[in-house]
């Protein structure tokens, strides 16, 4: 073999316990952010579902991994603050979705998950991502105190601020990011998440576009304001260990 030549490595037990671990710590978070922030009349939607946060890093970190990671996570939401029962186990292809639409953008589109790379405007980014966190706070506040033109407005700034983020970086990746792993996680996890209660009797589909807005916003917020500091602050690092994954599964 060429000194020159690649050496590729499979899958290794290390993903195996990578992906327990985040479907674990996922599983937590979703339980905790129904509990917190739910979305009436729908069983098992959070306004401020913190476990998004994690799914779209975790794709674009481990791959295919990620997406298992975020469909078992939401398994056992299903199984456990949820009357859906068996229903889970579709109703979870929401999480799945959520982490595999960026994943595929990324690899598609032949990117660079580390958005963090080369930033142009440092300083203004990293003000930006103070803002969010602060936007997510008050956020978290109007939906505990329940005051909708509140979280209205938190959604409007958080929209603002991550086009803002890419005015800063107008690169390939920010590009995708932005749109996939933010706008398009989101709305497409909102739309399964909403539709397969409905269609097994958990709902009314008069009620569908009220639920799919609170999971989309919830959604939007929180990857906004913590899965881009992920992105940015842990994908250089994360891509030095040997659990990254550059393809699908390895």
């Amino acid at each position: 073999m060429s000194e020159m030549e690649e050496v590729k490595v499979g899958v290794t037990w290390q993903h195996l316990v990578a992906t327990a671990l985040a479907t674990g710590a996922a599983a937590l978070l979703a339980i905790y952010a129904v509990i917190i922030a739910p979305v009436a009349p729908f069983p098992g939607v959070s306004g401020l579902y913190l476990a998004a946060a994690i799914y779209v890093p975790l794709s674009l970190w481990l791959g295919l991994w990620g997406c298992i990671a975020g469909y078992f996570s939401c398994v056992i939401l299903g199984f456990v603050s949820t009357p859906f029962g068996a229903v889970s186990l579709i109703w979870s292809l929401a999480d799945f979705v959520e982490g595999l639409i960026p994943l595929v953008a990324f690899r598609l589109m032949k990117a660079d998950v580390d958005i963090g790379k080369d930033l142009q405007r440092k300083k203004e980014l990293y003000i930006l991502l103070a803002v969010l966190v602060v936007n997510l706070i008050i956020a978290s506040f109007a939906t505990a105190l329940n005051i909708p033109i509140l979280w209205l407005i938190n959604l409007i700034i958080a929209i603002i601020l991550i086009i803002g983020m890419y005015i800063l970086n107008p690169s390939k990746s920010w590009l995708l990011y932005v749109i996939f792993g933010i706008f398009g996680a989101a709305i497409g996890s909102a739309l399964i998440g909403i539709a397969v209660p409905i269609a097994f009797g958990f709902g009314s589909w008069d009620a569908f576009w009220v639920g799919v807005i609170g999971w989309f916003a919830g959604d939007l917020i929180v990857l906004s304001a913590i899965a881009t500091p992920m992105m940015v602050y842990l994908t250089g690092r994360i891509k030095q260990t040997s659990v990254y994954v550059e393809n699908w599964f390895s």
